[in-house]
């Protein structure tokens, strides 16, 4: 069955409801859930991204969001937690879900007119493992972990190209471990203002880490929260508890 959206003005004012695949040929505003899973282990801070598979009507076999997802019809942001439970396999309570904000998002992609509201979410897990997903076979062929400074540091243009790994997965459920060279054009493509939004957010949450002058030298910091002062004569960075 296709999915039914509520559509927009621009000024995010409801017009009336139409096909997935309507809105995606007319360009109506619609509205998106973004979560964005943080994982904190004793080796750093990481992103999940998540590949999508090559049967999506727009950016097959693109790295992506951790999970993302159209709202349907009558759905709030808050209904938008049933994605991580259809993409990631996880379940989780929308309260634990740290909100960064509504960002609206235009891309014109042949003839796909995709324009978003986009209702970004941080979620954040300890000690996990790729091993504690459960990928939608169909939807979802592969995971992989980012540490959190490369994703700002590539996304801020500092640096061209960052190692990730994690796993491809077949429609039959099976793993094929990688590791991967990934630039931004491996993932799907939003404007340096989206980024800009999310580590902010990121950053007043969890004191996460700071960016300093030189390109890619970051550093980050303990679970306990601290504030660092980077030395702009070179590349050290200061903690001060």
């Amino acid at each position: 069955m296709e999915e039914i959206l509520d559509t927009f003005d621009e000024g995010m004012k409801w017009v009336g409801t139409a096909s997935r695949q309507e809105v995606h040929r007319v360009g109506a505003w619609h509205q998106t859930f973004h979560c964005w899973v943080l994982q904190r282990t004793q080796e750093g801070d990481f992103l999940l991204l998540q590949r999508r598979h090559e049967t999506k009507d727009t950016h097959p076999n693109k790295l992506d969001i951790s999970c993302a997802g159209h709202l349907e019809t009558g759905e709030k942001p808050s209904d938008g937690i049933r994605e991580l439970r259809e993409e990631l396999g996880i379940e989780v309570a929308f309260n634990s879900l740290q909100t960064v904000g509504v960002y609206k998002n235009s891309v014109h992609s042949g003839d796909v007119k995709d324009n978003e509201f986009c209702n970004i979410f941080v979620l954040v897990r300890y000690d996990e493992t790729l091993s504690n997903y459960s990928p939608a076979l169909g939807e979802v062929s592969g995971l992989y972990l980012i540490r959190a400074v490369d994703m700002e540091n590539l996304c801020n243009l500092a640096v061209e190209t960052v190692v990730i790994n994690g796993f491809d997965i077949d429609d039959q459920g099976r793993h094929f471990e990688r590791t991967v060279n990934m630039s931004l054009s491996d993932m799907v493509g939003y404007d340096l203002s989206y980024y800009k939004m999310l580590f902010k957010k990121i950053r007043a949450l969890y004191s996460l880490f700071c960016v300093v002058p030189r390109i890619g030298e970051c550093d980050f910091l303990n679970r306990t929260r601290s504030s660092c002062l980077a030395d702009r004569a070179g590349s050290r960075v200061i903690h001060l508890r």
